[in-house]
């Protein structure tokens, strides 16, 4: 197994160089851009992002594991946007090659609530292709990711999607904590998916509560996956995306206003499990920094302990 370390640098500060920072004090190289300087980087032009952000990441040689664009992130039914992300597609497709970047992170799109998705799904099968018309040509690979509330939440339809598809610019993320929230077995999902996946984002989550929780403190089999991918030798990228802000700001907020474990009783229930699992008082601040960091070294661990 050959596993390239990545990142939503985002996480922890929305400035490109507090990023840059965090990236070199950890020896990495790579980061998924999302927010680069409170910014969006699907509303970036190719020659804004050539003169304001590509020098500053030349510097110190930073790269690109993928764009984590918001693409395919809309209403199922919202033609304006979906005409608005194909022109951002056409410049994230440009900065790809200035960043010699294979990947494009992107959605299938948000269902209306309580709705069966399968009234949808040739309208989603339509739109994506539509992306994938944009790609075509070059080297870039859109990524989907299972995320919540959308068409692709569950591995069944995540299948779904790729089979029916059947383009070799179109591959999937796997996101554990995603799984667990829109309850799918993130273990069984994984099983499912393995074969045509080709990206990992790293994060866990009780299943429980539906708290997303550091990676290997949740539900997530994550020493079999390792054991799993080690065996099958993948090689490629795993971005962290610990979703720091809940947890680092959210225990503080219950631990000062204690009414709140009443409205939001998950939260503080999940909240508290991880500080019961890490050994931390409600008294000890917790930083978004620290909870990038602790993901980061979980990660290394499991890495090391399967046999990268």
């Amino acid at each position: 197994m050959k596993v390239t370390i990545s990142g939503f640098y985002d996480e922890v500060s929305t400035s490109l160089d507090a990023q840059i920072a965090l990236v070199n004090e950890l020896g990495e190289q790579y980061i998924c851009p999302r927010i680069v300087d409170g910014k969006n980087i699907a509303d970036y032009t190719v020659e804004e992002f050539a003169e304001k952000i590509k020098p500053r990441l030349d510097k110190y040689g930073i790269k690109f594991s993928s764009i984590g664009s918001p693409i395919g992130k809309i209403d199922i039914s919202d033609q304006v946007a979906y005409e608005k992300q194909l022109k951002q597609l056409e410049e994230l497709v440009k900065i790809c090659a200035l960043m010699d970047c294979k990947y494009i992170r992107m959605f299938s799109f948000f269902m209306p609530k309580d709705c069966d998705p399968a009234k949808y799904r040739d309208a989603v099968i339509e739109k994506l292709n539509g992306y994938l018309k944009v790609v075509e040509g070059t080297d870039v690979v859109l990524l989907h990711e299972n995320e919540k509330e959308i068409y692709g939440d569950v591995y069944e339809r995540c299948l779904d999607l790729y089979h029916t598809i059947n383009h070799p610019q179109f591959k999937l993320i796997y996101d554990a904590s995603n799984y667990i929230q829109v309850g799918c077995n993130p273990n069984e999902a994984y099983d499912a998916v393995k074969d045509y996946v080709v990206y990992y984002h790293m994060k866990d989550c009780d299943a429980a509560t539906k708290v997303e929780v550091p990676l290997g403190l949740g539900d997530t089999y994550y020493g079999a996956i390792f054991a799993d991918l080690e065996a099958r030798g993948f090689e490629g990228f795993m971005t962290l995306e610990p979703h720091t802000a809940k947890y680092a700001i959210g225990r503080r907020v219950f631990g000062f206003l204690p009414f709140l474990k009443f409205v939001k009783p998950d939260f503080y229930k999940g909240f508290k499990l991880i500080d019961k699992k890490l050994g931390y008082s409600l008294f000890k601040k917790v930083t978004l920094k620290d909870v990038f960091v602790l993901q980061y070294n979980n990660l290394k661990n499991f890495l090391q302990k399967a046999g990268k």
